[in-house]
């Protein structure tokens, strides 16, 4: 699509949830969907990126019928959101089109991240969390092989 910059990055490609853990000021970590996740983050070569995790122990429930199956989601069991992204240095900007989480649509997260072979690992600006105020880390592992090339 012409003028549509292309970005020529490493975090370009799919990438599998291997951790998530919050980092609470006092040094405890805290697991917010336990210690068994999984999820997706995808970023395209022209800056629309989709990231969706969450726990993989939640319950499955066998309903068919969307009304009541969306009734039992447990909002603390699952996350995603997606939108455009830019890299500015060792920072990347998500700026959230939609959400599972509503308060987060229509605002801006930044991480910090760093890539080592395979693994991605981002981490979030203190967040709030109740009283808390937690940093995220999450570390992804590339899908695929090694990252396209333009």
């Amino acid at each position: 699509m012409p003028g549509i910059p292309v970005i020529d990055s490493p975090l370009v490609g799919t990438w599998a949830l291997e951790r998530f853990e919050l980092r609470l000021p006092d040094g405890e970590t805290t697991y917010p969907y336990g210690e068994e996740v999984g999820g997706l983050l995808m970023y395209d070569p022209i800056g629309h990126m989709s990231a969706v995790f969450g726990s993989v122990k939640h319950p499955v429930s066998a309903e068919v019928d969307l009304e009541k199956a969306g009734a039992s989601q447990s909002y603390d069991a699952f996350m995603s959101y997606c939108g455009p992204y830019e890299i500015h240095g060792s920072r990347i900007i998500h700026r959230v089109a939609m959400s599972s989480l509503e308060a987060w649509t229509g605002t801006t997260q930044e991480r910090s991240f760093e890539i080592s072979g395979d693994v991605l690992t981002l981490e979030t600006m203190a967040l709030v969390v109740g009283e808390a105020s937690p940093v995220g880390r999450l570390m992804w592992r590339r899908l695929g092989g090694s990252p396209a090339t333009s």
